[in-house]
């Protein structure tokens, strides 16, 4: 900002008689015993500010000042109405509570944003001129392209000059380093830098040696405005890059050295991983991650410069200018002109507009206006010259330069190509550079890089360019993308699975991804989630629905390894209803199908045992004998072991007055009534009547009768010669 006006002169308070304090030290000197940390830079900044903004400034010694902030300016600085300033390490060691001016400190972070915001331009005022206008003609002897001189005027006008403080961070790395540079002194309407004797004098008249001239030695010279502030900021910034250009290659060495460290490091660790693995898969994720940890490491080691401008720092200069009128053969108009100062000594400077370096050859730029040879082009399409601010110098596609006209910005790519190099894509018809354009590999539409994607070699098709109607990603992912007429549907889910990676389930034989097909655990078949099945006995196992039955006892579903077939049913059974049958080698039977011996607890089929006619419980064959005296198969546990009789024959006892039904079995028996002489013995036990019939001359007839028959079941004879059974 400019000066502020004058204020009011406030009453001085009266101060006590003593010792005067010695004057500071020269900015750039520093006191006879200090040892300045700050910058040379800071301490002219900080005087500037105070100026420009009204803080009062009292010296405290020749390398320590304090500060006397007025209301506007404490935001800026915490909020304190006053504060220290120690410009070295002796001042700061005699006031620990001062600040600290160096770069990176709090103080010169709080300095730079006020100066910002308040303090961002300084006006010194005129020049005083030393010399007067030259009388002779000035001839334009540097040749025009394609274009003539048609006049020229010469007269006097103001220019202003100045130079740019600002403040540069340049970081690699882990490294940040931070330093104030001053730009030499331009010709802020010129463009270009000043002589040494404009320079000279704009240095005394910054640092207050003379005092600025009237502003009447100007009044009837026409100002000539400075360009603007993007296009000044332009110049000065390319000035301080070539100023700051040993600093960039230091820094830029240093990264270079500790990012080759960084690399070797990372190789070795991501080598010492990879020897621990076996699984390719494993392998190309891990080298993936070391690809991605050397490409943000090469990024963060580069060199990346940050300029803040801090302060413009301008003067007026009375100029000698010289103007001419230049016309090019396609009728464009533009002006020339050269300055010569009246300050010192200094000869015409003839400088291109543009770029302010003494050109070779003219250029009218088809916006009528000039510029040199090195910052002026002609477009490959009309064959029209233009500036570098109305066109571009290089197509992408054939490295011609093109005017604003033809000049294009690819939608794609978002680089400059010229208009006979662009199409337009399918996808949105919006327009491209042809580098971006090409035809979609499955259904031949144009379409930029921005709407297409290509697909991997080792895709079913190798590597195509597809577009976005006709592109997938196998399995719904974003790592693997195929195109339209490479992929089938999953018949769980509906994504695509690319024939290259598809799968069938083996039950319904159709099509599904990995996410929804699993390897059952004994067979090893792969079947989609709507197929897998589980076995009761078994359930933390995975089957196929077609392994596993339900069992015809209980319903639940079995495997094959916890089932079996009935032996006589053929029906399949769990194992907790199956018991494998004694009678029926490898064979097994159902609670329904078999039967148990009392007397082992062994299991039978149906006809493998029989029921005890005396106790009426099933006994295998093993445990079955006949009775010595009735002839009836009862069970061993039934049959004494000295007699050979059944327990109900060792109970038959005499009866008077036997069952009618026994007395009508006996005359089938012996073929006629019997004696009622004879003596009858009766036993019952569970299943028959057994009847002893005496036949006399030591003969007896052994007859048995179901419960509720009438005709007898067993017939046994027993006489001197034997027994005999009939029946």
């Amino acid at each position: 900002m400019k000066r502020r006006p004058p204020q009011k002169p406030q009453p001085k308070p009266r101060r006590k008689p003593g010792p005067k304090t010695p004057p500071p030290a020269p900015a750039a000197a520093g006191g006879s015993d200090a040892d300045p940390l700050a910058d040379a830079r800071i301490r002219p900044l900080l005087e500037r500010y105070c100026g420009l903004a009204g803080v009062k400034q009292a010296a405290l010694g020749p390398d320590h000042s304090a500060l006397s902030l007025p209301q506007a300016e404490r935001p800026f600085f915490r909020d304190r109405a006053s504060l220290r300033v120690a410009f070295s390490l002796d001042a700061l060691e005699r006031d620990p509570d001062a600040e600290i001016a160096v770069l990176g400190s709090p103080f010169l972070s709080q300095l730079i944003e006020a100066i910002r915001a308040r303090a961002a331009r300084l006006s010194l005022g005129l020049i005083a001129p030393t010399g007067a206008a030259d009388p002779k003609r000035v001839e334009l002897t540097i040749p025009v392209r394609d274009g003539t001189v048609k006049r020229g005027t010469t007269r006097v006008a103001v220019h202003p000059v100045g130079r740019l403080v600002a403040r540069v961070v340049l970081r690699a790395g882990a490294g940040v380093e931070e330093a104030v540079v001053e730009s030499d002194v331009y010709d802020l309407s010129a463009g270009a830098k000043v002589g040494d004797d404009v320079a000279g004098a704009f240095g005394d008249l910054e640092a207050g040696r003379v005092q600025p001239a009237d502003p009447s030695h100007a009044a009837k010279a026409a100002a000539v405005p400075a360009r603007e502030p993007a296009d000044l900021l332009r110049l000065v910034l390319s000035h301080l890059q070539e100023k700051s250009a040993e600093r960039v290659a230091a820094r830029r060495a240093a990264a270079e050295q500790a990012l080759a460290t960084e690399l070797g490091r990372l190789d070795r660790y991501f080598e010492s991983i990879l020897k621990e693995q076996s699984d390719p898969e494993a392998v190309g994720t891990v080298t993936a991650l070391a690809e991605r940890r050397r490409t943000e490491e090469i990024r963060r080691s580069q060199v990346k410069a940050v300029v803040h401008p801090l302060q413009l720092i301008e003067a007026a200069v009375l100029m000698q200018r010289a103007e001419w009128q230049l016309e090019s053969a396609r009728g464009r108009t533009a002006t020339f002109s050269a300055q010569r100062p009246l300050s010192g000594a200094a000869a015409w400077s003839m400088t291109c507009p543009h770029c302010g370096r003494p050109p070779a050859t003219l250029v009218i730029c088809r916006h009528d206006h000039c510029g040199c040879e090195a910052c002026s082009s002609r477009c490959s399409v009309c064959e029209e010259d233009f500036c570098a601010d109305h066109g571009i110098t290089r197509c992408r596609v054939d490295e011609q330069p093109a005017c604003e006209e033809h000049a294009r910005v690819c939608q794609s790519c978002r680089m400059a190509h010229c208009s006979v190099h662009e199409g337009v894509c399918a996808e949105g018809g919006h327009m491209a550079c042809s580098e971006c354009l090409a035809s979609c590999g499955s259904c031949g539409r144009i379409v930029c890089n921005r709407h297409a994607e290509q697909s991997h070699a080792d895709a079913p098709k190798g590597s195509r360019r597809l577009c976005s109607e006709c592109l997938r990603y196998c399995e719904g992912g974003t790592n693997e993308p195929v195109g339209v007429d490479e992929v089938t549907q999953c018949a769980s889910c509906g994504n695509s699975v690319c024939t290259a990676h598809q799968a069938v389930c083996a039950v319904d034989g159709q099509v599904h991804c990995s996410q929804h097909l699993r390897r059952t655990d004994q067979s090893r078949r792969l079947v989609c989630a709507r197929h897998r099945a589980a076995c009761t006995e078994e359930s933390g196992a995975l089957f196929a629905s077609d392994e596993v039955e339900a069992c015809a006892s209980c319903g639940k579903l079995v495997c094959a390894g916890h089932s079996a077939e009935c032996a006589e049913d053929k029906r399949r059974h769990c194992v907790t209803h199956l018991e494998p049958l004694h009678d029926a080698n490898g064979s097994y039977g159902c609670a329904e199908h078999r039967k148990q011996c009392h007397m082992d607890g062994q299991t039978f089929t149906l006809h493998g045992v029989k029921e005890c006619p005396v106790c009426g419980k099933d006994a295998c064959a093993r445990h079955r004998a006949p009775c010595g005296h009735c002839g009836r198969h009862v069970c061993t546990a039934d049959l004494g072991q000295q007699s050979r009789l059944c327990a109900t024959c060792a109970q038959l006892a005499v009866v008077a007055d036997p069952p009618d039904e026994a007395v009508a079995a006996a005359r089938a028996v012996t073929g006629r009534a019997p004696k009622s002489s004879r003596a009858w013995r009766v036993a019952r036990d569970r299943s028959h009547l057994v009847v002893e019939l005496d036949l006399g001359l030591r003969r007896k007839a052994v007859f048995t009768m179901r419960h509720g028959d009438s005709e007898p079941d067993s017939i046994v004879k027993h006489s001197l010669l034997g027994s005999k059974q009939r029946k």
